[in-house]
């Protein structure tokens, strides 16, 4: 199906397993050098295990004949452009199963600081504190509470699961791809998107960077909710209006947030959302674990392998490059 031999395999982020060890016999694993052009080092290469940094548009394939394939180490495709990689005809996959567990536990624990204050408590023993023991440090209890999930996709259901059996939430859900049968099987009610804002306790956003998505939550979003709500994204940041998110806290509307995302990545160093006393944030790491790592990269690889032996490869996210055909 590749029309192409690997023997070149460009990695942007060096990899934390081993995986690299289930490419064929002789394949050279190449590297970006320190300290200079990232994508010259990539010439030779007919596959790239891509992470979330580099651009992947017209502009980088042009400067990569060789180029018949890129496998995202992760979820989101939002850094590569897809039509320019058919154009090229590159196949894109991703590893959309490798980092659910890992995401969906950081947005629980993420839920749960949020709850108990955890955050807050921290800061004022670090302080030299001890009390009082209410106002900034009063947590709530999350059983019988309200989870609100915009997106429920494999992170969104995982979380679903958890709190709903786990905590005992009552978890609400917008998905416009999901019946209200298949919700109601994870024991999750089906509403709009409206409905989902203004019901929950605790909101997170479970959506891909889309022109439709961007800025879903804004001031007039952010005004739908319950006061002293919380909200949690760990998707994309462009899900959120940052500029909003700091105003709806400044002024108590929310009771707090956790982030995992940023717009752009990484943030500056000043921006409010890395140090809000009501934020609780984390640099993109949800999917950051032992477990997690080693199943994205292993995945990442199976599927450049399977594809270079001239099979279709699991996740393909551009399959109209295998119906137009491939340049040899």
């Amino acid at each position: 199906m590749s029309g192409k031999q690997l023997t070149h395999v460009w990695v942007e982020v060096p990899f934390y397993s081993d995986a690299l060890r289930n490419l064929p016999a002789g394949v050279a694993v190449i590297y970006p050098p320190a300290g200079a052009d990232p994508v010259e080092s990539a010439l030779p290469a007919q596959g790239i295990l891509a992470s979330s940094i580099v651009r992947y548009d017209a502009a980088l394939f042009r400067r990569l004949p060789n180029l018949r394939m890129v496998t995202r180490t992760g979820i989101g495709v939002d850094n590569v452009n897809l039509d320019d990689a058919t154009e090229h005809g590159i196949v894109v996959c991703n590893t959309p199963d490798g980092p659910t567990e890992s995401t969906a536990e950081h947005t629980v624990a993420m839920l749960l600081n949020l709850a108990k204050r955890i955050k807050q408590g921290n800061d004022n023993l670090a302080a030299g504190k001890w009390g009082p023991r209410s106002g900034p440090l009063m947590g709530v209890e999350v059983m019988g509470r309200t989870l609100g999930l915009v997106g429920l996709g494999r992170i969104g259901r995982r979380v679903a699961q958890i709190c709903r059996a786990g905590l005992g939430m009552e978890v609400i859900a917008y998905d416009p791809f999901v019946t209200p049968e298949q919700a109601q099987q994870i024991g999750v009610t089906l509403t709009d998107l409206d409905n989902v804002i203004a019901q929950a306790d605790f909101l997170s956003l479970h959506l891909p960077a889309t022109p439709a998505t961007y800025h879903v939550m804004n001031r007039e979003r952010f005004a739908q909710m319950k006061d002293g709500a919380f909200l949690l994204n760990l998707a994309r940041g462009t899900l959120v209006d940052a500029e909003a998110l700091v105003e709806a806290l400044d002024s108590r509307k929310l009771g707090g947030a956790g982030v995992d995302v940023f717009e752009p990545e990484p943030p500056a160093v000043d921006l409010a959302l890395r140090n809000h006393p009501l934020i609780v944030a984390t640099p993109h790491s949800a999917s950051v674990t032992v477990e997690g790592r080693i199943r994205i990269e292993e995945m990442a690889v199976e599927r450049l392998v399977a594809f270079f032996n001239g099979e279709r490869p699991q996740d393909v996210v551009n399959p109209s490059v295998l119906e137009k055909g491939l340049p040899a």
